[in-house]
């Protein structure tokens, strides 16, 4: 064991900021791979004239990416929520009170962004942020065994499985799928600037409607406790003696991810095979979207855990700690990335939606994510914070923060040679 120095702005830790960096580039992936859309689209789009590179990069998409982003993100917003509560707690401000307004400055950031681009998600953590609020004193092993029912879409599929009893339709979430996609995708493809304003207005109830309708509301809440448990516990903090536990967690769900992939192949197999016709039957349908729900939450997990004990390696040092200089103004490249989209594939920018293909979207996602990097760490070499981070905590603070970066701090980080 040997001790090296890592470069870190008022001791933030670095191994969170790089989580943040990894997550930035999967939501860049998902968002990327369908020219930036946000909605429903024609299906034939996702077949035709479909070529091998793209098939690879939409299997990449489905496989690796598909709604485990989202998850990955809402995790790390509630272990920032712990971290920032106990900041505030230690200056004796009033937490609720401060928290609160700056939930409410983030939502009026989202709503906006939202107006230029309706897959916006923070709008969607601004309500479930103020709910963590009121959760924040609950026993540490309650939020433990809520966040895991929550993230396995539990409430969900307990009301879909009443409703299937009761022999009633199960709500679809993407019901009228054809109709709202050809709709979006001419909205997309031609509409001027205010347009798409005023659609993605209009489209506000729609998405929390999916929201709620599919679970992922429930899910997104269940990630930001599971955050605030990992926060409580320090495992971010005191890398060297939580190192067991991560790696503890990292097996166990690379069992369960394993056992559960099996489950569904046999099962796929079986209908294949014998031409069961299982798809017809809603209660083969119901344990399906079960099994999702568990490989989604897993895979995340398995994320987070596996790059965590990733860092604790130098070679892996080299790769991942780069991605901490995006981490650390995720709110602006988050941003930047739905300008870089919009831009690119938008009426108003370079209209290039259905123009390119997944595989093209795919590299310059990568392209867009070097600049990202790049811009990022130039960015943080003179500034102590991203633009729009510094406008946020000085509207939080009611007083402009200090701006212009000082000689960065040092804090010894225990890795293994």
């Amino acid at each position: 064991m040997s001790t090296t120095t890592l470069p870190s702005l008022e001791n933030r830790i670095t191994t969170v900021d790089a989580l943040r960096g990894f997550a930035l580039f999967g939501i860049l992936y998902s968002h990327m791979i369908f020219w930036y859309t946000a909605g429903p689209l024609p299906q034939k789009l996702y077949s035709e004239g479909i070529d091998a590179a793209s098939g690879i990069a939409m299997g990449i998409y489905g496989l690796l990416f598909f709604s485990k982003f989202f998850s990955f993100f809402s995790f790390l917003f509630g272990l920032s929520f712990y971290i920032q509560m106990k900041s505030l707690m230690r200056r004796n401000e009033n937490f609720i009170l401060r928290y609160g307004w700056r939930l409410f400055i983030l939502g009026i950031i989202g709503l906006l962004h939202h107006a230029l681009w309706r897959g916006d998600i923070l709008s969607i953590y601004v309500p479930l942020g103020f709910l963590l609020i009121f959760v924040r004193h609950l026993n540490t092993k309650i939020i433990l065994i809520i966040g895991l029912v929550l993230i396995l879409n539990i409430p969900t599929k307990i009301y879909e499985a009443v409703t299937i009893a009761l022999n009633s339709a199960v709500e679809n979430p993407m019901k009228n799928m054809e109709k709202e996609g050809q709709h979006y995708y001419d909205i997309v493809k031609s509409a001027p600037f205010m347009e798409v304003v005023n659609d993605n207005i209009k489209a506000l109830p729609t998405k929390f409607d999916y929201q709620i309708s599919s679970g992922r509301l429930v899910i997104t809440f269940g990630f930001f406790l599971l955050g605030m448990f990992a926060g409580r516990k320090e495992w971010f903090e005191n890398l060297d003696s939580t190192k067991p536990q991560i790696k503890k967690i990292w097996a166990t769900t690379s069992y369960i991810l394993i056992g559960t992939l099996g489950v569904g192949i046999v099962i796929a197999m079986m209908n294949f095979s014998l031409d069961l016709k299982l798809q017809e039957n809603k209660w083969v349908m119901w344990f399906g979207g079960q099994l999702i729900d568990i490989l989604n939450s897993g895979l995340t997990i398995f994320y987070i855990a596996g790059l965590t004990l990733l860092m604790y390696k130098p070679r892996w040092q080299k790769i991942l700690f780069p991605l901490a200089d995006i981490g650390k103004m995720a709110l602006t490249s988050y941003l930047m990335q739905t300008l870089f989209g919009l831009l690119l594939f938008y009426s108003f920018g370079l209209g290039l939606f259905t123009e390119t293909t997944p595989a093209i979207n795919a590299l310059l996602c990568l392209g867009i994510f070097a600049f990202q990097i790049l811009f990022s760490k130039l960015w943080l070499m003179y500034f102590k914070f991203g633009p729009v981070e510094w406008i946020w905590r000085s509207l939080t603070f009611l007083k402009f923060q200090p701006l212009i970066n000082k000689q960065p701090e040092t804090v010894p980080v225990t890795i293994e040679k």
